[in-house]
C-alpha cells in the first residue's frame, strides 16, 4: 500500500520495467564501470562512447537492458493511474500498488541486437531508433502506432519488429567501434544516420537506401605527425595537427529556418586534445531547407562576391572565387529543388511553400568539404595527461552561438563563438591546377581565415566526493534556449545561461539594428560585469566520498498531458523523476512599453487634487502598481533541491553507519533545506503580499462591475422601459407642437414681409407698364431716336461729299428760316433723349 500522491511519476519508479533479473545486474554493473577510469593513460574511448539507455520516443518510454529494449506507453500509464486514483478517492482508502500491473511493459524483439547496448537514439518522426554497442550498430524499426496498452492483463508483451545491421563491415567486434550517432535533422527521409567511429572517419548513412555502405563520408583525422612527448595544448595554435589527435565527439548545427546561415550545415566536432574542428557544407543528399534560409545565403554569398571582386586588395578579390562557389552551390540546390517540386508535384495534395526538398550527389560540387580549424581560442591552458573532451554540443540562442565542450574531469567550456561558419572546400594545390586556386587554398590556411571562438566561461560540475575521471554527457533542453543539462558519475547538472546570454542577444540585435553605439557601450558594461551561468545541481548521485552511481539515461518529457518533466536513470536501473516548471516568456513590444511608461508618468504626475476627484473626473484606475509583477527567482523553471540518490550498499533496510561521511552528508543536506526553505518562506511572503493587493483589487473590481451590473439591470427593468417609452411619447408630442409653432410662425413672417399688392400700387405699375410701352415699343421713343440717328447719320455723310455749287432758287431769307427750323428741331430732340435716359434711371428692373 502506498499513501495518496498527487503525481503519476512517482508511480512511474516502482514500474516493474526498472526491475532487474540476477542476471541483468551484471550488466548494470559493467555499465557502471565504463563511466569512470582511474588511468590517466589514454588508450581508447571508453569515456567517449555515449551511454544513454534511457529515451523517449513520442509518449512511448524506451529502456534498454543488456541486450533487451523495454516500452511503456507514458499515455496509457497516467490513465490508468488517473482513474486508480479517483476510484481511490471515492473510496476514501489508499492508493494501492496492482493498478500499476494493468499497464506491462513490452519487450521488442530484435533477432540483430545480440550485444549489450549502450546507446538508444530515436530519430525525429520516431519510427526508427538507432541503437549501439561497443562495436555494433543497428537500426529497429519502431511500430508506428506505438506502444499503447492493450486490454489483457499479460505482464510482459513482445512486439515483433524488424531490425537492420548498418555498415557491418565497418563497425564489428574485429573493427572499428562506435563511438556517437545521430540523426541529421535535415533528412528529408528522416533516415539519415550520421555516425563517428574510433577510426576519426564520420560517416553518414542513408538506411532507407543503403545500409551497408555510407552515402557520404569524411575523415576527421589531422593530416600533419606531432611528436608524441610534445605535452597537448587545448584550443591554441602554437602546435600543429597530429596523427594521434582521435576525433572524440561531434555535434549537429539546428534545423533549417528562415534566420539560419551556414551554421545549418555545419558539423562541430572535437579532437582528444581539445582542438574544435568544423566542416560545412555537409548535407543529406536529400535534404530539407527553408527556402527563405536558401534565399538569405545567397543574397549574402552574391553580395559578398561583388564587393570582394571590386575590392583593390588581392587577398579580397582572392576570396571572390570562395563566394562565387558558395553561390553556384546554392543555386545548385534551388535548381534541384525546382525538379523535385516538379516530380512529387502529383502526389502532394498542400505543398509548403516555404519548405524545399533538395537533391545532391558526390557531384554537386567539384571539390571536397574543407576541414576548418581548429578554431583560434583567446587562451591557451595546457591539459593535463588525461584530460579529454568526452561531448560537444552546439547551441542556436538566436542571434547568439554557442559551443559547450565537456571534459572527463567534471569541467564544461562555454564558448562563444566570434565568427560565422561559412562554406569552405579542399582546392587544389598542384601546379597543374588553377592558380587562383592555389592561392586560395593558401589563404584559407593562414590563421586570420581560420574560425574563432571565445572562452566565455568554464563551469565546474566535477564532486569533490569522486577523484576519477568521468564521462560526461551534454542535453539541450527544447524548451528553453539557454539551459542545458549534464549527466555523469555524480549526478545530474543544469546549466542556466540567461543571466548573460539574454543581454548579449540584446546587444546583437543593437548591431543589426544599427544602433552601434549603444551596443558598444552596452557590451563593455556587460563585460565589465562578466555575469556567470547558474549551476545547479538537479541529482546527486555522489552523496558520500568514493561512493557514487553513475547515471546513464536522460531524457526530457514535454507533452502537455504529461507535463514537463525530467527522467533520471541510474546505473543501477532506479529512475529519478523531478518535474520542472514551463517558462513564460513575455516579449513586450516597444508599444507596451511606452503604453507602460506613460501610465507610469501619469500617475507620478497626479496630485492631491486630482486623486480626490478622479472617481468623478477620470476613469477608473487599478490598485495595482506598475511595472508588472514579476514571481520571484526561488519559483524558477528549475528545482533547488536536488534529489539524493543513495547507493545501493547503503539504501534499502541496510543499517544507517554512523560516519564522517554519513554526518558530514546530513549536516550538508540539512543546511541546503534550510537555506531553501528560508527562500521560499521570502518568496512565499512576496507572493502573498501580491496575492493580498490582487484580492483588493479583484474586490473592487467585483464592486464596479455589480455597480455597473445594478444600473444596467435598473436601465433594461420593465418600469426603466416603461419610463423610457412615456418620456419617448412625451418628446414626441413636443416635437409635433414645436413643428406646428415653427409653421404657423413661418406663415406669419410670409404675410409680413411678402404681402397682396395694393391697387395704388397696381396702378402704378399698369402707368409704368404704359410708360415702358411708350418708351421702348415699336413706335415709341427709342426707336423714333434710332430713326433720327440714322437720318442724322445719313446727313453728315452727305454733308462731307463734294458736290458742285450750284445755283439755288432760295433766296438767304429763305435759309436761314430752315437752319432756324432745324435748330429748334435739334433742341427738341436733345430734351426728349434727356428725358429718356432720366426714366431708364428710375425705372427699376424686373
Amino acid at each position: 500500500m502506498t499513501v495518496w500522491s498527487d503525481t503519476w511519476l512517482e508511480h512511474l519508479v516502482i514500474h516493474p520495467i526498472f526491475s532487474l533479473t540476477e542476471a541483468e545486474k551484471q550488466y548494470s554493473l559493467r555499465l557502471k564501470n565504463k563511466q569512470t577510469r582511474q588511468q590517466n593513460d589514454v588508450v581508447d574511448f571508453v569515456l567517449q562512447h555515449h551511454t544513454r539507455v534511457l529515451t523517449l520516443r513520442d509518449n512511448d518510454l524506451l529502456l534498454a537492458v543488456g541486450s533487451q529494449i523495454r516500452a511503456l506507453n507514458l499515455v496509457a500509464f497516467k490513465d490508468a493511474w488517473l482513474e486508480a486514483s479517483n476510484t481511490a478517492s471515492e473510496q476514501g482508502v489508499e492508493l494501492p500498488d496492482s493498478w500499476i500491473h494493468t499497464v506491462p511493459y513490452k519487450t521488442l524483439i530484435t533477432p540483430d541486437i545480440d550485444f549489450t547496448i549502450h546507446s538508444l537514439t530515436p530519430n525525429n518522426n520516431g519510427r526508427l531508433l538507432a541503437v549501439t554497442g561497443e562495436n555494433r550498430l543497428v537500426v529497429v524499426c519502431l511500430p508506428r502506432q506505438g506502444f499503447s496498452n492493450l486490454s489483457d492483463q499479460v505482464a510482459v508483451k513482445k512486439v515483433d519488429c524488424r531490425t537492420l545491421s548498418v555498415g557491418t563491415q565497418y563497425y564489428d567486434r574485429s573493427k572499428n567501434a562506435v563511438v556517437q550517432v545521430e540523426w541529421h535533422p535535415l533528412s528529408a527521409t528522416r533516415t539519415h544516420l550520421v555516425v563517428l567511429g574510433d577510426d576519426s572517419i564520420l560517416r553518414i548513412f542513408d538506411v532507407s537506401v543503403d545500409i551497408s555502405e555510407p552515402e557520404q563520408s569524411f575523415d576527421l583525422s589531422p593530416a600533419i605527425q606531432k611528436p608524441k612527448d610534445q605535452p597537448k595544448i587545448g584550443f591554441s595554435l602554437d602546435d600543429d595537427d597530429n596523427t594521434d589527435e582521435d576525433a572524440v565527439a561531434f555535434t549537429l548545427g539546428n534545423a533549417s529556418t528562415a534566420t539560419s546561415g551556414w551554421e545549418s550545415f555545419t558539423i562541430f566536432y572535437t579532437l582528444r586534445s581539445g582542438h574544435i574542428y568544423a566542416l560545412c557544407p555537409v548535407i543529406p543528399y536529400r535534404s530539407v531547407i527553408c527556402r527563405s534560409h536558401l534565399d538569405n545565403l545567397s543574397c549574402i554569398s552574391d553580395a559578398k562576391y561583388e564587393q570582394a571582386k571590386s575590392s583593390s586588395e588581392s587577398d579580397h578579390k582572392l576570396l571572390s572565387h570562395l563566394f562565387k562557389l558558395q553561390n553556384l552551390w546554392v543555386n545548385a540546390l534551388f535548381q534541384s529543388a525546382k525538379i523535385a517540386r516538379h516530380a512529387t508535384a502529383q502526389n502532394s495534395t498542400k505543398a509548403d511553400n516555404d519548405m524545399l526538398t533538395v537533391t545532391s550527389s558526390k557531384n554537386h560540387s567539384l571539390h571536397s568539404v574543407q576541414r576548418q580549424g581548429p578554431f583560434m581560442i583567446s587562451h591557451t591552458n595546457i591539459l593535463a595527461d588525461g584530460i579529454e573532451p568526452s561531448d560537444i554540443l552546439y547551441i542556436n540562442a538566436d542571434t547568439v552561438h554557442i559551443l559547450a565542450l565537456a571534459f572527463n574531469n567534471g569541467l564544461v567550456h562555454n564558448y562563444i563563438l566570434g565568427s560565422e561558419i561559412d562554406a569552405q572546400w579542399q582546392l587544389p594545390t598542384s601546379p597543374n591546377g588553377k592558380e587562383w586556386e592555389r592561392e586560395l587554398a593558401k589563404l584559407l590556411l593562414d590563421t586570420e581565415f581560420l574560425p574563432k571562438a571565445s572562452l566565455y566561461e568554464t563551469v565546474q560540475l566535477r564532486s569533490q566526493e569522486i577523484n576519477q575521471l568521468q564521462s560526461v554527457r551534454l542535453l539541450s533542453d527544447p524548451m528553453c534556449q539557454d539551459i542545458y543539462f549534464a549527466y555523469h558519475a555524480t549526478g545530474v547538472h543544469a546549466v542556466v545561461m540567461s543571466d548573460w546570454l539574454d543581454r548579449l542577444k540584446q546587444l546583437s540585435s543593437f548591431y543589426e539594428d544599427g544602433q552601434d553605439t549603444e551596443a558598444k557601450q552596452g557590451l563593455a558594461s556587460w563585460l565589465k560585469q562578466k555575469k556567470s551561468s547558474e549551476v545547479r545541481l538537479l541529482v546527486n548521485s555522489a552523496p558520500f566520498q568514493n561512493s557514487f552511481v553513475p547515471v546513464v539515461g536522460l531524457t526530457l518529457i514535454t507533452d502537455m498531458y504529461l507535463s514537463y518533466s525530467l527522467l533520471t536513470l541510474t546505473a543501477d536501473y532506479r529512475l529519478i523523476t523531478q518535474n520542472l516548471n514551463i517558462r513564460r516568456e513575455v516579449i513586450e513590444s516597444e508599444e507596451v512599453q511606452n503604453a507602460v511608461k506613460a501610465q507610469l508618468k501619469s500617475l507620478a504626475d497626479e496630485d492631491q487634487d486630482d486623486k480626490e476627484h478622479k472617481d468623478t473626473s477620470g476613469g477608473y484606475q487599478p490598485a495595482l502598481p506598475l511595472p508588472a509583477f514579476q514571481p520571484p527567482t526561488q519559483l524558477d523553471t528549475l528545482p533547488k533541491q536536488p534529489k539524493i540518490v543513495i547507493p545501493s550498499e547503503m539504501s534499502g533496510s541496510k543499517e544507517i553507519v554512523i560516519n564522517e561521511d554519513t554526518l558530514r552528508f546530513f549536516a550538508k543536506s540539512t543546511e541546503q533545506i534550510r537555506r531553501q526553505a528560508r527562500d521560499l518562506k521570502k518568496a512565499a511572503s512576496k507572493v502573498d503580499t501580491r496575492l493580498t493587493v490582487q484580492q483588493k483589487e479583484f474586490e473592487r473590481q467585483v464592486k464596479t462591475l455589480r455597480e455597473l451590473y445594478y444600473k444596467l439591470q435598473k436601465i433594461n427593468s420593465e418600469e426603466a422601459k416603461a419610463a423610457q417609452q412615456q418620456r419617448l411619447k412625451e418628446i414626441t408630442k413636443q416635437h409635433t407642437q414645436l413643428r406646428l409653432r415653427i409653421d404657423k410662425q413661418l406663415r406669419t413672417l410670409m404675410k409680413v414681409y411678402q404681402p397682396d399688392l395694393s391697387n395704388q400700387e397696381k396702378e402704378w405699375i399698369t402707368k409704368l407698364e404704359e410708360l415702358s410701352k411708350k418708351i421702348s415699343g415699336d413706335s415709341g421713343y427709342l426707336a423714333r431716336i434710332q430713326s433720327l440717328q440714322t437720318q442724322l447719320e445719313q446727313l453728315e455723310i452727305q454733308k462731307t461729299k463734294t458736290y458742285k455749287s450750284k445755283s439755288s432758287n432760295m433766296n438767304s431769307a429763305q435759309l436761314e428760316g430752315i437752319l432756324r427750323t432745324l435748330k429748334q428741331q435739334q433742341s427738341t430732340i436733345e430734351q426728349v433723349n434727356a428725358r429718356l435716359k432720366n426714366l431708364d434711371i428710375k425705372m427699376p428692373v424686373n
